[in-house]
């Protein structure tokens, strides 16, 4: 038969034997060819179809960090696993925070890499595991103000060290540091990553404390202060380079407050500009000064013999800005402050100076005077000369070329060229040989014809003193009669 065509037995004729049956051909629609189609869906494509699946997607019963994610692809996984840990409910001490106020976080990438790697849909040995454990991390930033404020009783503050004056030694010193406590967050969210994985729905985390340390430590404020006070000795008012008015530290410490920052505990000085003002409202009446002549000893050629007074320059204080000045000083730690004002140049005065010995009066004079010519006679003191023959005083012009404030005179060694010996001769100056001024304590005999030396100009101790400053090695001396 046909395709599209049936066989049939027909049924016998009422009231007749049996007879066999007669087969006629029924019409029926042409079947048709089963060419793999189910449901309109190539079976090929539908296997495939369920292979792929079994690739992409993890196996049934695979929980990671607490999320279900059996029959997801990896990123839908992944994003399971965050929204759970964002979503928890975490009980920490007597605190209930989520995971995202916590600020935990979780590698859910790689652990639904891992779900998906270790767990596929085809491996059906895999259907089913151990919950899978990822590792959380906590931002202290966002979980400690949270857990400060949800759970205070977890929490002691630490207490930065302190640099303070101290009256009774006159320096600054340490007050030291106290630790405070808080949350250990790194064994909290190793809890946490254990109890994730292990615990359907809130989760209860025991806090461990742990010791907090000081921001700013006691070393580190001492080292500050030590800084402070080894500028003590230095510490004061300078002009160019010359101290002018020295500073106390107590001074110093009333101008400044000293604090650290709570968070690196750096320690910074804030100066008190009204303070500083206050205090330096005195400091020109002390530090301003008048210039001060240089005087110079010379000789007839203005050779400079020697410096008898320093010259000093005048300064006057400008005010303007000084408390703004000082202020910037402090702040960078610097107790040495460059005062700025009108400096006046000192002047040079000379001083041409001369000696004469007046035999005949009896007199030597001191002659002083800007330069030769101008000099004047500034002293007169009477003297016993030489008694003549070879102990004459000589006659001429001579210099200065030695001092000794005290000598013995004559064979005070053992000697005899001299025939005598005087000891202990103050104020020397001599000028000829063995000739010279000094001081006479064995007579009192001066004046016109007094004749009572081996040479040499005696005069009375006082007036041989003010000769021996007034004189310099290279004053000329002119001995007349």
């Amino acid at each position: 038969m046909g395709d599209g065509v049936a066989s049939v037995a027909a049924p016998a004729p009422t009231g007749t034997e049996a007879a066999h049956p007669t087969w006629v051909e029924v019409e029926r629609p042409p079947r048709k060819k089963h060419l793999g189609l189910w449901f309109g869906i190539p079976g090929g494509l539908v296997v495939a179809a369920a292979v792929a699946a079994s690739l992409i997607l993890i196996a049934p019963g695979v929980t990671a960090a607490g999320a279900s994610v059996g029959w997801m692809t990896q990123g839908a996984a992944q994003q399971a696993i965050a929204d759970r840990l964002a979503d928890a409910k975490i009980t920490v001490g007597d605190a209930t925070l989520t995971g995202s106020q916590l600020g935990a976080s979780i590698d859910a990438k790689a652990l639904a890499k891992k779900a998906i790697g270790e767990h596929p849909l085809w491996n059906v040995t895999a259907w089913n595991p151990d919950a899978l454990e990822g590792a959380v991390t906590i931002d202290s930033h966002v979980a400690l103000p949270a857990l400060r404020k949800a759970a205070p009783e977890l929490f002691s503050d630490a207490r930065n060290a302190a640099v303070v004056f101290d009256q009774k030694t006159g320096k600054f010193t340490a007050q030291a540091a106290q630790s405070g406590t808080g949350v250990d967050l790194t064994a909290l969210a190793d809890s946490l990553s254990h109890a994730l994985a292990t615990t359907d729905g809130p989760i209860t985390v025991t806090p461990k404390k742990t010791q907090v340390e000081a921001a700013a430590t006691t070393a580190e404020a001492q080292a500050f202060a030590d800084k402070l006070n080894d500028q003590a000795p230095g510490a004061g008012f300078y002009v160019d380079d010359t101290k002018s008015e020295a500073l106390s530290l107590a001074t110093v410490a009333s101008w400044i407050t000293i604090s650290s920052d709570p968070a690196t505990g750096a320690f910074t000085i804030t100066p008190d500009q009204t303070a500083i003002a206050k205090s330096v409202e005195a400091l020109p009446a002390k530090v301003n000064q008048d210039p001060v002549k240089e005087q110079d000893v010379v000789n007839s050629a203005g050779k400079v013999l020697r410096v008898i007074q320093a010259g000093q320059n005048g300064f006057t204080l400008s005010t303007s800005g000084l408390a703004g000045q000082i202020a910037g000083s402090l702040q960078s730690g610097n107790l040495h402050f460059d005062l700025q004002g009108q400096v006046t140049k000192f002047q040079t005065q000379t001083l041409f100076r001369r000696i004469e010995v007046d035999k005949s009066a009896g007199a030597t004079y001191l002659y002083q005077g800007t330069k030769p010519g101008d000099e004047k006679k500034v002293a007169t003191y009477p003297i016993a000369i030489g008694t003549g023959g070879e102990h004459e005083t000589k006659d001429g012009h001579f210099t200065v070329y030695a001092q000794l404030r005290i000598q013995d005179m004559g064979d005070c060694n053992g000697g005899t060229k001299f025939g005598y010996c005087t000891k202990n001769v103050p104020w020397i100056s001599y000028f000829d040989g063995d000739q010279g001024f000094h001081g006479t304590y064995w007579h009192n005999n001066f004046g016109p014809g007094a004749r009572m030396s081996h040479g040499c100009v005696n005069m009375r101790i006082p007036d041989a003193e003010a000769l021996y400053h007034f004189a310099q090695i290279g004053t000329e001396v002119w001995v007349h009669e």
